[in-house]
């Protein structure tokens, strides 16, 4: 049994056939190391894809919906971010982050 925990109360959650009605923009698989930085710790993972609007990670350890963090991502610029799903798994968690600002990863500028 997976279970799940979110930010949404089970009575506003969208229906799994209508989920792809309310995506901004379309995901992107990506497989990457990501790091998630909280006020107290930081957690290791890898991108399961990737959307403007946030990314879906899995990390070994489990982080709470609504911690706000720092996403850093191989090469790119850091991201603010908040966990808004979490998926416990028997090795892990998989969870959902949700952006806090605008745009979409980008490559870090290098002064060359």
């Amino acid at each position: 049994m997976i279970r799940r925990r979110t930010l949404t109360p089970p009575s506003l959650q969208i229906p799994p056939e209508l989920l792809a009605n309310r995506r901004r923009s379309p995901r992107r698989e990506l497989s990457e190391r990501v790091r998630l930085e909280t006020e107290d710790r930081a957690v290791s993972g890898w991108t399961l894809n990737v959307s403007v609007g946030g990314l879906r990670v899995v990390i070994e350890n489990s982080l709470d919906p609504g911690t706000e963090l720092t996403v850093w991502l191989d090469g790119r610029a850091p991201r603010p971010g908040r966990i808004t799903w979490v998926q416990d798994e028997p090795d892990g968690s998989i969870v959902g982050v949700c952006f806090l600002d605008e745009g979409e990863p980008r490559p870090s500028r290098s002064s060359s």
